[in-house]
């Protein structure tokens, strides 16, 4: 979906706003690797998606040193993040300018399940943090449903809550 124009002309967005000198960027070859690799990490994204999340990662820098940065990074203000970092697996951040909103077809291409980026506490035994019983409670009305929640439908929430919780783990 993006356009190696776009891909250029973004990376050399990043390495101007970095100051990066001339023998620093990267050769013929190497921004095609890198194409290729951001396309593969982030297949769903499309050039005004790509510019418009570069823009706002350029936007938000602090002053002083920094690097170029990793995809995830670049990302991290199209989807919601974990560790400051882009998770596709947890879907496209709320709240983005219409004209970056994903398509039914993009939002096909993310991950079906939703999972975490960071190692388990403990390497040795990742198996012992393993979520169980359902693994989440369940999610209250979406805000526009809220304005019209009944005394009702809070009960049967607070209900199903309840129930839930005393369901014994397996």
């Amino acid at each position: 979906m993006v356009t190696r124009e776009t891909f250029l002309a973004v990376a050399e967005m990043v390495a101007g706003h970095l100051r990066l000198k001339e023998a620093d960027r990267w050769s013929a070859h190497v921004c095609k690797l890198k194409f290729h690799s951001f396309t593969s990490e982030f297949p769903e994204v499309n050039d005004p998606q790509l510019m418009w999340a570069a823009e706002q990662w350029v936007q938000a820098l602090p002053a002083g040193f920094t690097r170029y940065p990793t995809w995830r990074e670049l990302m991290a203000p199209l989807y919601r993040r974990e560790a400051g970092l882009a998770n596709r697996s947890w879907g496209p951040a709320e709240g983005l300018p219409g004209f970056v909103q994903f398509k039914p077809a993009q939002l096909a291409l993310l991950p079906t399940e939703a999972r975490s980026m960071l190692p388990p506490p403990d390497i040795q035994n990742p198996d012992a943090y393993q979520v169980v019983g359902g693994g989440q409670p369940p999610l209250l009305p979406a805000a526009a449903e809220a304005q019209g929640l009944t005394d009702e439908q809070w009960q049967g929430y607070l209900r199903q809550l309840k129930e839930q919780q005393e369901a014994p783990c397996t």
